[in-house]
């Protein structure tokens, strides 16, 4: 059990390690890849800009503190300078009650208010200094803000104007493709379409002329059989006429045609001339009748074609 649980530590221990690998490695990656794109685009200046504001405004800062403590400086001289006349003013009231200690601190006091004196017109000086200082940084800053600005509005340009020209330029593309879709592509489906229904037509129409021929050509053997059957039995009723012609009566004979009972005797004749031709007709209306249906069937099956 302790084995396991210290192979399941080493394990998370592993996968947080590499956890943290790649978060730094794509953080990094990330990081060269956006130094890139400024750097490409030309917004790396901007940055530099930006980075000399944040230090302009620290200056000022500083410069500003300075001259804060310089002012303090110059207040606390101007304090004790005036201490020190006060206590020279005292002592001149009562001149001429002097003692040697006043003498002596008359004395005193008029070298230290020179010193304070000094002291005063330097820190006065310093107060000026660090004043014009801090006018010069806040110029200096403001001309920074100022270039930052021009530089953003010359990036923003640069982008607005490059993202004109690439939608221009996706537009003409477009344009391209489209003309080259009506020119070429449109006339190319047109062709291939119509080969696609000429191919199904004759197609269909061979099929069609073949079933007809099929039909055509099992009609005619039937219709040569019963020729042949009828030529037979026309010739056997006049052999038979011939033989049996006497003053006698021909007996009427029958035969039975198609399921049909016909006279055989000379007064049947022209019924067996008339079976004939109409048998003839027949055939012919079959060809016609068969040449409609293959029509038909070609005409309904362009329009199918047509419609889909």
């Amino acid at each position: 059990m302790a084995l396991a649980t210290a192979g399941f530590k080493q394990q998370t221990d592993e996968l947080r390690q590499r956890t943290d690998e790649f978060t730094q490695k794509t953080s990094t990656k990330l990081f060269q890849l956006g130094s890139q794109l400024n750097r490409v685009t030309g917004y790396e200046q901007i940055d530099a800009l930006k980075q000399r504001v944040v230090e302009q405004e620290a200056r000022i800062k500083a410069t500003r503190q300075a001259a804060r403590e310089a002012k303090t400086a110059y207040d606390d001289a101007v304090l004790q300078r005036s201490l020190s006349q006060r206590q020279v003013n005292e002592l001149l009231q009562r001149k001429s009650s002097w003692t040697d200690g006043d003498v002596s601190a008359f004395t005193s006091l008029v070298r230290s208010d020179h010193h304070l004196e000094q002291h005063e017109v330097a820190t006065k000086a310093k107060v000026s200094e660090n004043e014009d200082a801090l006018d010069r940084e806040f110029g200096e800053l403001m001309r920074a803000i100022l270039a930052r600005y021009h530089e953003e509005q010359v990036w923003s340009d640069k982008i607005r104007s490059a993202s004109t020209y690439g939608s221009m330029m996706v537009l003409g593309v477009n344009v391209v493709v489209f003309i080259l879709a009506i020119i070429v592509v449109e006339p190319w489906k047109r062709r291939r379409l119509a080969q696609t229904f000429e191919k199904k037509v004759e197609e269909m129409a061979a099929e069609t002329q073949a079933l007809i021929e099929s039909g055509s050509s099992k009609l005619d053997e039937r219709l040569v059989k019963q020729e042949g059957l009828i030529s037979e039995i026309l010739e056997r009723a006049a052999y038979d006429a011939r033989d049996l012609s006497s003053p006698l009566s021909v007996p009427a004979a029958t035969v039975s045609v198609a399921g049909n009972q016909v006279g055989t005797g000379p007064e049947h004749s022209s019924l067996w001339s008339h079976l004939v031709s109409r048998m003839i007709q027949d055939r012919e209306v079959l060809l016609v009748v068969g040449s409609a249906i293959a029509g038909g069937a070609v005409t309904l099956v362009a329009r199918s074609l047509l419609r889909s």
